[in-house]
């Protein structure tokens, strides 16, 4: 027996379906889902904007691809390969937590959904707003599935069933909760240390924190923060989706290792402490990107303890 799963199409005309995959996904090695995923999106060969998509790419890596190409550092065919290639990106709205039940809930859809000019998923986007995440949208189709995984051994796709696709569902709202706890936490902190009485938290909000939060750069990566959450972008070229086999990231209280096919890419005390079990990390093509979750600092003036 296989797992259920949600197709939810851009237009809203269109109806939301409740599919079934055909066949048991007991590990990650042997997740055959997310190449499913692919095929369908490759499948509808909508044109891709190449300027817009060499910005996104630029932005997200740090690294000036037709520039390469230009001074003879990257053949072109492999950056038409690189361009013209189908790629899912996968947006974490519930983490595999203690509070989940160590079920993951995900958003699946065409990253380059913006260089294709794809309209807005009114509907998803409503979904994961209303689960805490302001502002957030979609493009395109996309498709939402559940996974179990408890961080250590076991990890396997399970159902999510179409009742459960929408923005009154229960696990909508314990989500928006625990965001908004963790974030009631983090201004607290904050207040705390600028010493202002508990009773003046209320004047600092996230755009405060977000606009002064400082961010870095170095010659392996860069990264950027929000008030609960810092992201780190590695500028290794010629990575693929392939070599996720090849990665490892081992996350602790406030430590952070990351190697790719052996070799060490950071390891290092972080600045500020984490939550482990909420740290996360994704691999598409040209991009890996690791997520820490914040535990205590809400702003970090460094990646790393000097």
């Amino acid at each position: 027996m296989g797992f259920k799963y949600v197709y939810i199409p851009a237009d809203s005309n269109e109806k939301m379906e409740e599919l079934e995959y055909g066949e048991a996904i007991e590990t990650l090695e042997t997740d055959t889902f997310r190449q499913f995923i692919e095929k369908y999106y490759g499948s509808l060969g909508q044109s891709v904007d190449r300027g817009v998509l060499l910005q996104q790419l630029q932005e997200r890596t740090g690294v000036n691809l037709e520039e390469k190409t230009k001074n003879d550092e990257m053949k072109p065919e492999a950056l038409d390969r690189l361009l013209s290639s189908t790629s899912v990106e996968i947006f974490p709205v519930q983490l595999p937590t203690k509070d989940s039940a160590f079920e993951s809930i995900s958003v699946y859809l065409d990253d380059k959904g913006v260089a294709k000019e794809l309209q807005e998923n009114s509907r998803v986007s409503g979904i994961v707003q209303a689960a805490g995440y302001p502002g957030q949208t979609f493009r395109g189709d996309c498709f939402i599935g559940r996974v179990f995984d408890d961080n250590e051994d076991e990890w396997r796709r399970i159902d999510f069933t179409l009742k459960e696709c929408s923005s009154d569902a229960s696990w909508v709202h314990a989500v928006k909760k625990q965001r908004a706890n963790r974030s009631v936490n983090d201004m607290s902190s904050m207040a705390n240390k600028m010493g202002m009485a508990s009773n003046k938290t209320a004047h600092i909000n996230p755009n405060t924190i977000q606009d002064k939060a400082p961010e870095g750069e170095t010659e392996q990566y860069r990264w950027k923060q929000a008030e609960d959450e810092v992201e780190v972008t590695f500028k290794k070229e010629g990575i693929t989706k392939a070599d996720k086999g090849a990665v490892k990231v081992v996350f602790a209280r406030q430590k952070l290792k990351v190697e790719l096919k052996g070799e060490v890419l950071l390891d290092g005390t972080l600045y500020g402490t984490t939550h482990p079990d909420e740290c996360t990390w994704t691999l598409s093509d040209g991009v890996l990107q690791v997520t820490l979750s914040k535990a205590g600092d809400t702003s970090w003036p460094s990646l790393l303890k000097d």
